[in-house]
């Protein structure tokens, strides 16, 4: 199984909020070699920034953002030598195909991105806690889950 995790579903792993234990199960399977993730460097970038956010609102310490930016890291780096993960890159040509996404279907800009480049890479499984995200890859042919609005994989 392929599975996809946008920014909302990521960010999970690293910070207990509603979601996290199904996100937690799935980066499990995933060490255990059960499942592919696969996400973009661009949610690399958005995790850092929602979670520099908790830090903002004291809802982290500095020295709890040092350690789970660590563990980020850790992580991409350990999951990726074991073939579990890919991160992909952002390309020039997922950019362009994000444009029809917002045109058409209303989305952020992120979303869109995600959104192509889960499809580009043929995903089985989209991941995220954003219901409308949600519904437009269901309507792009994605088995796709709000991480939100489920308990176990």
């Amino acid at each position: 199984m392929i599975i996809y995790l946008d920014t909302s579903a990521l960010v999970k792993e690293y910070h207990d909020e509603e979601g996290s234990m199904y996100v937690h199960e799935i980066y499990r399977r995933a060490k255990e070699g059960k499942e592919k993730l696969f996400t973009s460097l661009w949610t690399v970038s958005e995790t850092i920034n929602v979670l520099d956010k908790h830090k903002m609102r004291r809802e982290l310490t500095d020295e709890e953002f040092e350690i789970v930016i660590g563990a980020i890291f850790s992580d991409i780096l350990n999951l990726k030598e074991r073939g579990a993960l890919e991160v992909i890159e952002v390309e020039t040509d997922l950019f362009k195909m994000s444009w029809e996404m917002i045109i058409k279907e209303h989305l952020s800009s992120a979303d869109a991105l995600h959104l192509v480049t889960a499809l580009k890479k043929k995903v089985n499984r989209f991941l995220a806690a954003d219901s409308k995200l949600v519904n437009v890859a269901k309507k792009k042919g994605l088995q796709a889950i709000n991480v939100e609005a489920v308990s176990t994989p």
